[in-house]
């Protein structure tokens, strides 16, 4: 197999991986709003979020996942993507969640850390990403 052949398979398979983890998350606001009610709330002290906010944030994401997925929009939808999964693990430094690593389930944080690191290297290869819904629309 060629080496471009090689490199857009090993995108596709980054993206949809990454979209698979991310799509878990978002799952999670409409199975167990609660969840992100309490992380609003004990991390960015947000005491006014509730599960109506979870349904919300749930179905933006959901939309953002999506696309990122079928790879509509590349720089616009990866970049929304970094950027939002980005401050979640900000977040999560900030609030003591990733030094604190040793107590469960702090220690599950670190996940979120080899994902971006991950969509990171994604976007800065996006112009490769070519089996997308982009890259096969700039095709014809």
């Amino acid at each position: 197999m060629p080496t471009d052949r090689k490199i857009k398979l090993a995108l596709l398979i980054m993206r949809l991986g990454i979209g698979s983890f991310l799509a878990v998350w978002t799952s999670l606001k409409f199975i167990r709003p609660e969840w992100m009610v309490n992380v609003f709330r004990n991390t960015y002290g947000l005491d006014w979020i509730t599960a109506d906010y979870a349904y919300g944030v749930g179905t933006i994401q959901a939309l953002l996942v999506l696309a990122f997925v079928l790879g509509i929009y590349r720089t616009l939808s990866y970049s929304i993507i970094v950027v939002m999964h980005g401050t979640g693990v900000v977040g999560a430094l900030l609030g003591g969640g990733l030094l604190n690593f040793a107590k469960f389930p702090n220690n599950l944080l670190w996940t979120s850390v080899a994902t971006l690191a991950a969509l990171v290297a994604l976007w800065i290869l996006r112009d490769l990403d070519e089996y997308t819904v982009d890259g096969q629309l700039s095709r014809r």
